[in-house]
């Protein structure tokens, strides 16, 4: 048998991307420009989750300050939702003010929230498709339908998930509830 030999582990917090591009490059960074076609933007979202929507803000920027981004490819196959406030934020970032981005009801059938754009997000005419497939849910199917129902997005694939609930976390006091 071998002899026991000590290692050292650094605990840390590990940062997932939720922003992925179309390949990386030599220095390991995502290009979000399609190889073939570089006037072609692509991300990946893979979850939504607390910094998606800042994640593709700063992509956005990047992409867009020479003002030769001629679209967009959103990617949304394979991501199974996550946070509707990063789906909301996100539509947002495509939408003119004033558009019904999702509206949620209780068991009753009530409104009980309505999300509405605000239309800061400053690319209200920035050509869109957005990839969808089968294991497509939740926040992606709430971005890809919304963008599709405003004529701001072609939607391209198959039939989505078909998920239309939001859950709702309530905080339950310790030892009182």
């Amino acid at each position: 048998a071998e002899a026991p030999h000590a290692v050292t582990i650094d605990r840390a917090v590990i940062m997932v991307e939720s922003i992925l591009g179309d390949v990386r490059g030599p220095d390991g960074r995502w290009n979000f420009l399609i190889s073939e076609n570089p006037r072609i933007g692509y991300v990946r979202i893979r979850m939504f989750g607390d910094k998606t929507a800042e994640e593709l803000s700063s992509v956005l920027a990047e992409l867009t300050k020479d003002d030769e981004l001629a679209g967009l490819i959103i990617d949304v196959r394979d991501d199974a939702g996550g946070a509707l406030d990063a789906a909301v934020e996100i539509s947002d970032l495509f939408l003119r003010a004033g558009r019904q981005i999702v509206s949620t009801r209780d068991r009753d059938g009530n409104v009980r929230d309505r999300y509405l754009s605000t239309g800061s997000g400053g690319y209200a005419g920035l050509p869109l498709v957005v990839l969808v497939d089968r294991n497509s849910a939740s926040a992606s199917e709430i971005v890809a339908a919304c963008l599709q129902d405003y004529d701001r997005a072609k939607i391209v694939g198959e039939r989505s998930y078909g998920k239309g609930t939001v859950q709702r976390l309530m905080h339950i006091e310790s030892g009182r509830s």
